[in-house]
């Protein structure tokens, strides 16, 4: 039991890496969602309130309540379709390669070694 102690600390080790580069991979993807979650609130605060008080001054308030809800609204779902797309494209923060390597070890212990 002692001689895969060695192996099972290589994939310990080798695991937290792999999650950890894979981690450090969707950092850019989290910081866009972050600018989408940013449009969206400025959407409801003062900038949309600005913004109808502006266009209520050459169209209806209605009107004027729906284009800056179109507008605001459109620019935070484009930001979030771009995030959704950059963490469809990084990895799962799995240790795949990990699982892999590990297996195959496995595999290579337990199968007995043929001489010709």
């Amino acid at each position: 039991m002692t001689d895969l102690q060695p192996l099972t600390q290589y994939v310990i080790d080798s695991a937290h890496q792999e999650v950890a580069d894979k981690a450090r991979k969707s950092v850019p993807a989290l910081r866009m969602g972050a600018v989408a979650g940013t449009l969206g609130v400025l959407a409801a605060a003062a900038s949309y309130r600005l913004s109808v008080l502006l266009l209520e001054k050459v169209m209806p308030s209605e009107a004027a309540a729906l284009t800056a809800t179109v507008a605001y609204g459109g620019g935070a779902g484009c930001a979030a379709m771009i995030t959704l797309r950059r963490l469809r494209e990084t990895p799962a923060p799995l240790p795949v390669e990990t699982a892999r390597r590990f297996a195959d070890a496995i595999a290579d212990r337990q199968s007995p070694e043929v001489e010709q």
